[in-house]
């Protein structure tokens, strides 16, 4: 029990003594240490505290001794603004790279060494020289000597705080802030995240000023405070905006205002003078904490008065961010600044997971959209199944009607034509032997086989003669016994190209006009004849002396079958028909359209 109660009384009694801190400007600039001007400060220390306005190079000199100058020490210094030096006795222990502009940026980067036994006697002397900067606070942080095992966890604690959680500050940022602008690239209406992106990206900027170590791309260290600086006064608007789009609010004049302010110190940090540097960062925080402050609150409000989980949520931290931060920077809070820098991480974490619910909500809004939509498509097809079969059942009914009304048409403009120059025959004639009346039935057949057929047993017409010369043949004969002088004007080629079909309504459509004239005419001249039309076209015209008629009175009682079924068979191939009558002539004109030719065909 007594051992351990030893050990660490001499452990205790081994420990290192520093006598007296002093320090003193280099006049010369030459890099020796000033013999005279010396005096002595606590740390940390800021030399413009007793050399305002001083910007060359600044010795500190540290008087120590240990009474076990047998142990293993160690050597930690949590800050050295801007760049510097450091000797133990007259040995050099380390030394930044560049101690002239432009200068190494060591002042947020924390130093551990081990002190060599060579370079140690019974009284030691600390010699640190900085170089600073006018724009900056130079000066010299806490210095810590002592045994290893007790150096090294403080030291570990400075770099967690000063270099590793800004890092991960930085590189959350970064990674949330190109997230969102990919989001916003995407969704272009998504105005909330193309802001939010924008303030990640510029607190990402801004923090990289407090772990470079070089000027590099810069020549000098005042670029990145001022890039640093531009960056953080930028941020202010952005993540301002971003709440405003986020929560639906929008404030046109007082967007309006921000920028201009915002440009405004931009403006100041690229043109003031490196001395006023420190001054405008200094005025910078605490006009973004402010007004950072207000707008969180009246984001919070906002919320609760719409009461939506998610914004109530986002803005209830954004709240207590706002009010952490600045009693961490007043020094209200003990609080580490590291740990002060968490606020962006944080919500930028609180909005990813918001993003995240939302797209989560939204998914499940889709699957339960799409299930509806397939039940829908399932009884839409049903449905449309029902109704094609309908319509299938509707059109094959339709089909047999029309096919029906064909063969009506066909029977009673080929088959009636036939019947109507039979019985024409029969009253001219005194009687007829068998082998005429035979000769009769089988013409009837032969119509009535036509009239079925259709236009599949339709033959291909050379010419327009070709075409009417069995017509002809049946009609002249009957036409001559009744005494009726006819007259045939056919050409000898066709005008255009003419389908089966257009022929043979064309046919059919003379065959019930000449039995029109048979039955109702009374005529002593006939005349039908075909001539060309324009770009191929063709008329069919029939011509009678007749008693003539009333054409519209006919077509409107209904009496005029024929000529209901003559229109229908014109219009059916893409024709028109027109019929003109008075007493004494009776002119039909059937006008069909066929394809142009170039020759004769």
């Amino acid at each position: 029990m007594l051992l351990p109660w030893l050990s660490s009384l001499a452990r205790a009694s081994c420990q290192p003594t520093v006598s007296q801190v002093m320090a003193a400007p280099e006049r010369a600039g030459d890099g020796v240490r000033p013999q005279d001007g010396w005096q002595p400060v606590s740390l940390p220390d800021l030399w413009q505290r007793h050399w305002p306005g001083f910007a060359g190079a600044v010795w500190y000199r540290l008087e120590w001794q240990a009474d076990c100058p047998q142990n293993v020490l160690a050597l930690n210094i949590d800050r050295m603004v801007l760049a510097g030096e450091v000797w133990l006795n007259d040995d050099l222990l380390w030394r930044d790279e560049h101690l002239v502009e432009p200068l190494s940026r060591s002042w947020n980067m924390p130093r551990y060494w081990l002190l060599p036994f060579s370079a140690r006697n019974e009284t030691n002397t600390l010699w640190i020289r900085l170089v600073g900067s006018e724009h900056v606070g130079p000066g010299l942080g806490m210095v810590r000597i002592g045994e290893p095992e007790q150096v090294w966890p403080e030291y570990r604690q400075q770099l967690l705080l000063q270099r590793e959680l800004i890092f991960a500050n930085l590189l959350t940022s970064a990674l949330l802030g190109f997230l969102f602008l990919a989001l916003w690239l995407f969704r272009r209406q998504e105005r909330a995240f193309g802001w939010f992106a924008l303030a990640s990206l510029l607190w990402s900027i801004g923090l990289s000023n407090m772990l470079v170590t070089s000027s590099w791309p810069f020549s000098n260290g005042e670029a990145w405070d001022r890039l640093g600086l531009v960056a953080l006064t930028l941020y202010c608007p952005a993540l301002c905006l971003f709440v405003w789009s986020f929560s639906g609010m929008r404030f046109a004049r007082l967007e309006k205002a921000m920028w201009a302010g915002t440009i405004l110190l931009c403006v100041a940090a690229l043109v003031l003078p490196d001395a006023s540097i420190s001054l405008l960062q200094l005025v910078t925080a605490v006009v973004l904490r402010l007004v950072l402050f207000v707008v969180c609150q009246q984001f919070l409000w906002h919320a609760w008065r719409v009461r939506e989980s998610y914004l109530i949520v986002l803005g209830a931290c954004m709240s207590a961010l706002s009010i952490y931060e600045p009693l961490v920077f007043m020094g209200v809070l003990d609080v580490s600044g590291g740990y002060a820098l968490l606020s962006a991480p944080i919500m930028s974490i609180v909005m990813f997971l918001i993003l995240v619910t939302r797209f989560s909500n939204s998914l499940q809004r889709i699957e339960r959209f799409n299930d509806e939509l397939q039940a829908t498509v399932d009884s839409t097809r049903e449905e449309l199944t029902r109704t094609l079969q309908r319509e299938h059942q509707l059109e094959a009914d339709n089909i047999r009607l029309n096919e029906r009304l064909r063969m009506t048409h066909d029977l009673h403009d080929g088959l009636g034509s036939s019947l109507i120059r039979s019985i024409t025959n029969l009253e001219q004639g005194a009687g007829l032997r068998e082998e005429q009346f035979l000769s009769l039935l089988k013409t009837l057949r032969s119509d009535l086989r036509e009239a079925i057929d259709g236009a599949s047993t339709v033959p291909d017409w050379q010419s327009p003669q070709e075409w009417l010369v069995a017509l002809r043949r049946r009609f002249s004969e009957l036409f001559d016994e009744l005494g009726i002088e006819t007259h045939w004007c056919l050409p000898e080629h066709w005008p255009g190209r003419f389908t089966s079909a257009q022929l043979l309504a064309l046919t059919r459509v003379i065959e019930e006009a000449l039995s029109n004239v048979l039955k109702h005419a009374n005529a002593t001249r006939l005349e039908v004849g075909v001539r060309a039309e324009a770009l191929g076209g063709l008329s069919l015209w029939v011509r009678d002396n007749g008693r003539g008629f009333d054409v519209e009175s006919t077509l409107a009682t209904g009496v005029g079958v024929g000529m209901g079924s003559m229109r229908l068979r014109v219009e059916r191939i893409g024709g028109r028909l027109r019929i003109e009558s008075r007493p004494g002539e009776t002119l039909l004109t059937a006008t069909i359209q066929g394809e142009p030719v170039s020759a004769p065909v």
